[in-house]
């Protein structure tokens, strides 16, 4: 029995995949640019994994995706009226905000007590989000360093059997989401 608050309140449309990633298991699906690789971000065991298959230096951070602020809270901070103001100017869409952390929020999510967050407009990561109740990592699904993925086939080739791959089509965005800093405004990627 998972003993998920939000899985008890029948918030979780989809049990199977929900325990999947409860239970350490990682999955690619598609985003606005590319297909991305993401798991529980609370699940150390899925980060490394990640880590791992996509060679990627442990000091890099990531970018939880959510398609629901309700479902980030145990990692940030409450926003003030004007933040959230701030934030959904871009929100829902291809805008990451780097935002204070909460303080229990897990270490490999923040850097300098903030976490990076989007609520994605793209409509097959908000469904696969909303079915689960949770937010998720979102890296892309690529060897660190090399180009990301746009082909469903592609990311068979690499991935097969290192994860459950979600079929379907990116979106038509060129290059991923903006990173910005809620609080300084600071640009880190555009």
């Amino acid at each position: 029995m998972i003993s998920d608050k939000r899985h008890s309140l029948g918030l979780v449309k989809n049990n199977r995949l929900f325990r999947y990633l409860k239970s350490g298991g990682i999955i690619i699906y598609p985003t606005e640019s590319s297909f991305g690789i993401g798991c529980d971000p609370c699940n150390l065991t899925a980060i490394k994994k990640i880590m791992v298959i996509k060679k990627r230096n442990a000091n890099k951070n990531f970018i939880l995706i959510s398609a629901s602020i309700k479902n980030t809270k145990k990692y940030i901070l409450q926003l003030t009226g004007t933040e959230l103001k701030k934030a959904n100017k871009k929100w829902p869409g291809p805008h990451t905000w780097i935002m204070r952390s909460q303080h229990n929020c897990p270490k490999w999510l923040k850097k300098n007590d903030k976490v990076a967050l989007r609520l994605p407009s793209f409509k097959p990561c908000q469904d696969l989000c909303a079915s689960l109740g949770i937010a998720l990592i979102s890296t892309s699904a690529n060897i660190s360093g090399k180009k990301s993925l746009k082909k469903y086939r592609d990311v068979c080739r690499l991935f097969y059997n290192k994860s459950k791959i979600m079929k379907g089509r990116i979106g038509y965005s060129k290059k991923p989401s903006t990173i910005q800093d809620l609080q300084t405004g600071k640009i880190i990627r555009s």
